[in-house]
């Protein structure tokens, strides 16, 4: 495969995490025929900026902002933020927020059966499998970004077997950054040293800067030009499978985590997206 020459991969990967988030908008829209959305912001560094990048656009794709808020860091209680919400006829919840008030933002939605679905950046701690149980079974239907090594998803060829040999070395499930780390070790610069045929530092350089390879976590991991990885994007926010790739997992029965973002990926893993069991605008 070549590798990506696109001469603005900086601000495009800057603005991954927004373009995807826009996008995975889009193709849940292709699930439900949803158009309104809230999002939920959690007042912290980085998340205005990303939530001003996935706001904006989103009206430019036929979708309706019914409803925008930050709260404040430690929030435990969200009775007035998911009345405003639902007062305001939105259908889909886009939350963003990284702390522990995860767990009662989620557990409130689900003890009010808030009629609209919940599809966002929730981690990192939606993602670890003690979330079904720390939250009481209450994030089943969530959807939230996470990692296909956690979930236990095959997508590469290195990612289960990463996966396993973690778990009998360490006992447990590893989480992005063990993974990152053990992807540069075992696959990135493994790979270059032995391109490069030498230790040395300009050469290995210089082998990095044309790496193709895969690993755990990308089909084929590629550096950019300011030598970040390569996130795919076919157009505005489209991530591609072959390169690092923004998924979204739903919590579903039996503490299940399904792909359901990209749509492609969903189906290669035989994954269906799944409504709340209360009502809602999905039971009209």
């Amino acid at each position: 495969m070549k590798q990506p020459s696109i001469s603005s991969d900086l601000d495009q990967n800057a603005s991954s995490a927004s373009y995807a988030s826009v996008d995975s908008l889009r193709t849940l829209r292709n699930y439900t025929g949803f158009n309104k959305v809230a999002l939920l912001v959690e007042d912290i560094p980085g998340f205005s900026q990303m939530a001003a990048g996935i706001k904006n656009p989103l009206p430019n794709y036929g979708f309706e902002v019914v409803y925008y808020e930050t709260f404040p860091p430690g929030t435990t209680d969200f009775t007035s933020y998911f009345a405003a919400i639902e007062n305001s006829g939105a259908q889909i919840l886009h939350p963003l927020v990284v702390s522990p008030s995860c767990y009662p933002l989620v557990k409130e939605y689900y003890d009010r059966q808030s009629p609209f679905v919940m599809w966002g950046f929730i981690g990192p701690l939606a993602q670890v499998i003690e979330f079904w149980e720390l939250t009481d079974g209450k994030c089943e239907s969530v959807s939230f970004v996470g990692y296909p090594i956690i979930a236990g998803y095959s997508l590469t060829s290195k990612t289960l077997q990463t996966r396993e040999a973690y778990l009998l070395r360490w006992g447990e499930i590893p989480d992005a950054t063990a993974v990152t780390f053990y992807d540069v070790v075992r696959f990135i610069l493994t790979d270059a040293i032995k391109r490069a045929r030498t230790t040395e530092t300009e050469a290995v350089i210089k082998a990095l800067e044309t790496t193709n390879i895969e690993t755990s976590t990308a089909r084929h991991f590629v550096f950019t030009s300011s030598h970040d990885g390569y996130v795919g994007l076919e157009g505005m926010g489209v991530p591609s499978a072959d390169y690092l790739v923004v998924c979204l997992f739903q919590w579903q029965a039996n503490s299940t985590q399904v792909p359901v973002y990209p749509k492609q990926i969903m189906g290669e893993a035989g994954g269906t997206y799944k409504y709340p069991l209360w009502e809602g605008p999905w039971s009209k």
